[in-house]
């Protein structure tokens, strides 16, 4: 080999140390891509927040329960002889609730952005058997009996906005005019004067005095309830079953108990709980302590509205090895030129690899408005082109051009099954990588990186 055959081989040496320096450059505007990302899709998520907080917001549903005011006579007196009591509120269990909760769905946009709305029309039934009330951890609890409420408890404030029309009550199978109330009107009382406690809870209620708390009966409940995106229940009973149904194809179930039936197709799921008493982890009655949050903390489970075809995490997944494919481009290039021949500037590299960055950016910009598919089948489809077209020119080749359009076909096509397998994205492009350093050891393995000595 000559002197002029040895530089040469030095040369592309250097070349392709260049090459990696400049995917790492580029790796950096990718990066901003993903900031971008962030933004869009934070904003997304607050649109998405607005939407559901006007539909009624995520639903949490504990209930029905029954609440009544109570006082505990410690045993003690005071510095006058007067007997020390505390005024609390008691809650009583169902022994056995039924739910069933068939549900609508809608999807409502406000600008490019969507949010899942639905309407469930919410049947609770079951039964109370003997209202035992609970031991204090002092002294002796007297319950007043003729302030018993029947009372739902809802997440948040919000959700009472979701109540769609009045509710429907059933006691022993006979209806019941029962006058239900925003809040908890008849325990208001608790937090005046000294020695009470204050008592605080979201969601709805109505006055249902017990003339003999020993009698048990049954109820049933109709509440039409609209919401945003989750419908969750709490596990009120000592024998709780909750059945939904949806026209949503794409349900995730989450909460701390699993269903333990599901059936999903295109046109919706159905699914079915079943939690038993030693499961629910809630005593059959209990003193509440200023609030109810013993009823879901922790207990609650149901269904998530959520939308699978998110461009925002699709893309993401795919900036994760946006360095990898910026190398692979970068290699084509290079393999070219140590296999063929053929010559590149660095600046036509820079061009080359600006045109990858911003795909990202495309896809992005194209699924917010018509879909996350048609979006990189668009943008991918004029990015292979484009790079194809761009090699045929810089190495006056229709081969070349041919050869790099095949070689990039395959890379945006692995970029796909990037965005769209979330459980298989590491193991796709973990073997991509290996793969793409496999063909050029293999390529390049009969390339003298030093050149030949000159014989002196």
């Amino acid at each position: 080999m000559d002197l002029r055959a040895s530089s040469e081989a030095r040369s592309l040496g250097l070349k392709l140390i260049l090459v990696g320096a400049l995917a790492f450059l580029l790796w950096i505007p990718a990066m901003l891509v993903y900031a971008l990302i962030w933004d869009r899709s934070t904003r997304a998520d607050e649109v998405k927040t607005e939407i559901y907080q006007l539909a009624g917001g995520r639903q949490t549903i504990s209930g029905p329960i029954i609440l009544a005011p109570g006082v505990i006579d410690t045993g003690k007196t005071d510095k006058d002889g007067a007997a020390i009591t505390r005024t609390t509120v008691v809650a009583f269990t169902p022994q056995t609730l039924s739910i069933d909760a068939p549900t609508k769905t809608s999807v409502r946009r406000r600008s490019i952005y969507e949010a899942t709305i639905f309407d469930a029309d919410i049947v609770m039934k079951g039964r109370f058997g003997a209202l035992k009330a609970p031991r204090p951890a002092e002294g002796v609890l007297s319950i007043d009996w003729d302030r018993a409420v029947l009372a739902v408890k809802f997440s948040s404030g919000a959700g009472l906005k979701g109540v769609r029309e009045a509710l429907q009550l059933k006691l022993n199978g006979r209806p019941v005019r029962a006058a239900f109330e925003p809040g908890f009107d008849t325990l208001r009382g608790l937090d005046e004067g000294p020695g009470t406690a204050s008592f605080y809870a979201t969601g709805i209620s109505a006055a249902l005095p017990i003339d003999n708390p020993q009698n048990g009966f049954s109820f049933e409940l109709a509440l039409p309830l609209s919401g945003g995106g989750a419908l969750y229940f709490a596990p009120v009973g000592e024998q709780t079953s909750v059945s939904i149904k949806a026209d949503w194809p794409d349900p995730s179930f989450q909460g701390a108990y699993l269903p333990d039936t599901r059936k999903i197709t295109d046109k919706g799921f159905s699914a079915q709980w079943r939690i038993p008493y030693l499961a629910r982890g809630l005593p059959r009655s209990f003193v509440a302590q200023g609030n109810l949050d013993i009823l879901d903390q922790g207990k609650s489970f149901g269904v998530e509205f959520i939308a699978t075809a998110s461009p925002y995490q699709s893309v993401s997944r795919a900036l994760k090895y946006a360095l990898m494919f910026l190398g692979i481009v970068f290699l084509t290039f290079f393999l070219f030129e140590a296999t063929m021949g053929a010559r590149a500037h660095p600046a036509q590299y820079i061009l080359l690899g600006a045109t990858q960055v911003i795909f990202y950016l495309l896809v992005l910009a194209f699924s917010e408005h018509i879909g996350f598919g048609p979006a990189f089948a668009l943008t991918a489809g004029a990015t292979v082109l484009l790079t194809g077209y761009y090699a045929a020119t810089v190495f006056r080749s229709l081969l070349h051009g041919l050869i790099a359009f095949t070689a990039f076909s395959g890379a945006y096509g692995l970029i796909y099954l990037l965005m769209k397998s979330e459980d298989y994205a590491l193991l796709i492009g973990s073997v991509t990588a290996f793969g793409a350093i496999a063909l050029t050891m293999f390529i390049t393995r009969n390339l003298d990186w030093y050149g030949a000595r000159i014989k002196e």
